[in-house]
């Protein structure tokens, strides 16, 4: 988004008000001198962001984004990531300085999702500068990869921080829910479900963690896991990286089919939000109804039917 241009004095002025951004993370700012003065004049930017509308605020979060004064040229560029739900743009001049400014807010990814938003709006034939369709962009690919993990039946994104969760098992092996597996905190047994005071299992000795953790799957060494519910706790990390980030360290990056079902699914659904009223939508190969709940594409189909999880015998 852009903001109109408007007047910075020696007080705080508004250039882009209190706007949702829950749907995407990282951004680029350009502030550009509209005229009345120079771009020197601006001597601060303040982001200013809140999760819940403007209520609760936490001012001047990503001080020196971009940096004034705007040495040279008219504008500045910069860019940050952010979490937050909204997010407030200001600026400021010297005390004897005042002009008019402009904000422009560009997303350029979508957080810890299965596709950016860079990949859709390039499918999609959307100029990255035409940020008018950011924020439906980015909630569509968020439906998307939670429809996806739902139709598979497990999380597909790796997790920020550890997760910790709990088991009964089944003969030796027992499935985690987010893999491929990055790391292992602790295994723990306790059928009194006394996890503070049980020792953590050994790896490699006790367990083990097979196939690299592509399955999830921890293999109980010579012994059966307790057929007790809850009676396992296994702390650690897993799921693919959301796509465009590098992976780290025992990460696995997101597979490019993955991927590439992500954004045709998102593309599809940009394409026909606005088909208010028809019962169904054709493409080559078939039709999907549009009063239904969202449906896959069949290559969708196909390319998930690698990833669900199924039962351990």
């Amino acid at each position: 988004m852009t903001s109109a241009p408007a007047t910075v004095g020696d007080s705080l002025a508004t250039l882009i008000d209190w706007t949702n951004i829950e749907a995407v993370s990282g951004f680029t700012l350009t502030i550009a001198n509209a005229g009345g003065g120079s771009a020197d004049d601006l001597t601060d930017i303040q982001i200013d962001t809140s999760s819940d509308g403007g209520t609760t605020i936490l001012t001047d979060q990503h001080a020196g984004v971009p940096a004034v004064p705007i040495s040279t040229g008219k504008a500045a560029v910069g860019t940050f990531t952010e979490s937050a739900a909204f997010v407030r743009v200001r600026a400021v001049c010297a005390g004897d300085k005042d002009t008019t400014a402009t904000a422009q807010l560009t997303a350029t990814t979508s957080t810890g999702k299965l596709a950016t938003l860079t990949d859709v709006k390039d499918r999609l034939g959307i100029a990255a500068a035409d940020t008018d369709n950011d924020q439906t962009i980015g909630r569509i690919i968020t439906s998307v990869t939670s429809v996806f993990e739902s139709h598979i039946a497990r999380p597909l994104i790796i997790t920020a921080a550890n997760v910790t969760e709990y088991f009964g098992g089944y003969g030796t092996r027992l499935q985690l829910n987010y893999y491929p597996t990055a790391s292992i905190a602790s295994v723990k047994i306790a059928i009194d479900w006394a996890f503070d005071s049980a020792a953590a299992l050994v790896a490699n000795t006790e367990y083990r963690l097979i196939t690299g953790g592509s399955t999830g799957i921890l293999y109980r060494l010579g012994l059966a896991w307790p057929m007790v519910d809850d009676a396992i706790q296994v702390i650690y990390r897993g799921g693919y990286c959301p796509a465009g980030q590098v992976p780290g360290v025992g990460e696995t990056a997101l597979p490019n089919d993955l991927r590439e079902a992500a954004i045709e699914q998102s593309c599809f659904i940009f394409k026909r939000k606005d088909d208010i009223g028809l019962t169904a939508v054709s493409y080559t190969g078939g039709s999907i109804a549009k009063s239904s709940p969202m449906q896959l594409l069949p290559m969708v189909q196909d390319i998930l039917a690698n990833y669900i999880k199924h039962p351990l015998c």
